[in-house]
């Protein structure tokens, strides 16, 4: 059975998250049994926005479609839709049209891509419009749906905008992002920290429909605090700082313009953001700034609460329970800190074993190759001598079986030189004395032509002047990832291989999509592995990553400098 790609079981999870959360708004709401009618039209847009990771175009304007066909039975029947931020649309049609939208901008052509957002759009619009309930159900719900406000109509049309550019905005970016020839460190970033920024949009689109007039300024500082908490890992303290300014400000804001309100909900979005701030600053600051960052954070967050009513901090169980909050994220900050440090030992662990085994190997290359041929000179040299005076025909064979010796001799010093400057070749490994050609890029096509493993496709751009010494290592850390895969990655069936200069910098990537991680540590087992890649990166003044590419497979990264340093 062929296994459910990783980032389509992370898009289900999101999606039965969502199914589950508008399952739980009708269960609230006291809807008649008739709302549970509902669901099934909800899950199958949902399954338009699963299916539609492998073909858009396809399912966009399926999604569309069903959901302007379930809109009528709805408006027909006068079902009460519980909905969050956009009236008359459930959080799960919300969420699916936005993946769509994404989707069908990234991957499509632009023209079918204006096409089937525009036709999600107008499915949205059908919904609100043909939805709307032409009575009043206070008997079901409490409250008046007949009429739509003036301030509830801008509040849908300016989250219905703000998500329709942000849909369109990120598949603009995933677009160019797939056609760049190397990924950034934004791009590594966002591919990182997308779960995270999904889980506080939704949080953010909940407060929004449940904050009533105070949603807009409480809202404004919950975003600022999740943007900082999805660039947290680059800067904690900087991002932890402006966090807690944010949440302050527009409490305090919201207070005086609009007076303390004890009705208003915590801002659940600001404290998700504010308890990932807190995890990311225990675990890569130092412990006195880590205590700066995380009582700033703790300081606004209590301002946040204070303002909302006089009675919150008083309240016991309120505060028992930011408490445990609070050191849930710093025991979650601590446990990646200490899983962290474990690593590096072990990386420098590993480097230590890796340069003592090439000392050794290096000292045996040295007795049987260069001494053996050496000693072979001295022998010649002392028999030539011996019989030079009485039989110089003798001599003359001796003279040439030591220039063939000397030849062979400099041969491998070259050779043991070579690995010495970047590590091409290891000393003491069959092919220590092989001799690489002076193409490069033929070696590459040779070594991913003649790989036994999963298909390779390879990109390869060198420029015309490479120095002797990165070339050598290319083919090195291009020979040794595709071993790596090979013994690690057995069930992938696609390698991705990039080699192409950038500036001043040759960049080499190697990227596999096998679902298995590498059960071994930093360093591999039973050879050099990703440690003695890495020290031949780092001797010629470059850098070096290796770790799983994103939610599925193993990349291997490096840096190398066309210039010397």
């Amino acid at each position: 059975m062929t296994p459910i790609p990783v980032p389509h079981r992370w898009l289900a999870a999101l999606l039965g998250v969502v199914v589950l959360l508008d399952l739980l708004l009708i269960i609230e709401a006291g809807s008649p049994p008739k709302s549970l009618l509902l669901l099934p039209g909800a899950v199958a847009v949902a399954l338009c926005a699963y299916f539609g990771v492998d073909r858009p175009e396809i399912f966009a304007p399926v999604g569309a479609a069903v959901l302007t066909a379930t809109s009528i039975p709805i408006g027909y029947y006068d079902i009460v839709v519980p909905s969050v931020g956009i009236d008359n649309v459930m959080l799960t049609e919300l969420v699916s049209g936005t993946v769509l939208t994404v989707l069908v901008v990234w991957r499509c052509a632009p023209m079918v891509a204006t096409a089937c957002t525009t036709a999600l759009v107008a499915a949205c619009f059908a919904a609100i419009l043909v939805r709307e309930p032409g009575c009043y159900y206070t008997e079901y719900c409490g409250y008046e749906l007949g009429m739509q406000t003036s301030a509830d109509i801008a509040q849908s049309g300016a989250l219905g905008f703000f998500l329709l550019v942000g849909s369109v905005g990120a598949g603009l970016y995933l677009r160019r992002s797939a056609r760049q020839r190397i990924e950034t460190e934004m791009s590594a970033l966002v591919r990182k920290q997308w779960p995270l920024g999904a889980a506080l949009a939704i949080l953010g689109m909940l407060q929004l429909a449940q904050a009533g007039p105070l949603g807009v300024v409480e809202l404004a500082g919950a975003a600022v605090a999740s943007v900082c908490a999805f660039f947290g890992p680059r800067y904690p303290l900087r991002n932890a700082l402006a966090a807690a300014a944010a949440i302050a400000v527009t409490s305090l804001l919201s207070n005086n313009l609009l007076g303390v309100n004890d009705n208003v909900p915590v801002s659940f979005t600001a404290l998700a953001a504010s308890m990932a701030l807190v995890a990311y600053a225990v675990r890569q600051l130092p412990p006195k700034t880590a205590a700066l960052g995380t009582g700033a954070l703790v300081a606004g967050m209590t301002v946040s609460l204070g303002v909302r009513s006089r009675s919150v901090l008083d309240d016991s169980s309120t505060s028992l329970i930011m408490l445990f909050l609070l050191g849930l994220s710093i025991a979650a900050g601590w446990y990646f800190r200490a899983r962290d440090r474990e690593r590096n030992q072990t990386v420098r662990a590993a480097v230590t074993s890796a340069q003592q085994g090439e000392r050794m190997a290096l000292a045996r290359e040295l007795h049987d190759v260069v001494a053996h041929h050496v000693t072979g000179i001295v022998v010649q040299a002392q028999a030539a001598l011996l019989v030079a005076a009485k039989n110089p025909a003798v001599a003359v064979t001796a003279l040439e079986k030591i220039e063939y010796s000397g030849t062979e001799a400099l041969t491998a010093m070259r050779t043991l030189v070579g690995s010495l400057r970047d590590g091409t070749a290891m000393a003491g490994s069959a092919d220590s004395t092989g001799q690489a050609t002076t193409d490069v890029a033929a070696d590459i096509r040779a070594v991913v032509d003649n790989f036994t493993g999963p298909p390779v496709a390879l990109d390869l751009s060198l420029p015309d002047q490479l120095p002797v010494e990165v070339g050598r290592s290319v083919l090195r850390l291009v020979q040794e990832s595709l071993t790596n895969v090979g013994k690690h990655a057995p069930n992938a069936d696609d390698v991705q291989v990039r080699v192409v200069a950038l500036g001043e910098e040759l960049h080499i990537r190697v990227v596999d999509n096998g679902s298995g991680r590498p059960l071994s540590p930093v360093g591999g087992s039973g050879g050099y592995g990703l440690v003695g890649m890495r020290e031949r990166v780092e001797l010629l003044g470059g850098r070096f990553e290796a770790g799983p590419s994103g939610f599925v497979g193993w990349s291997v990264e490096a840096w190398l400098p066309l210039t010397k340093q």
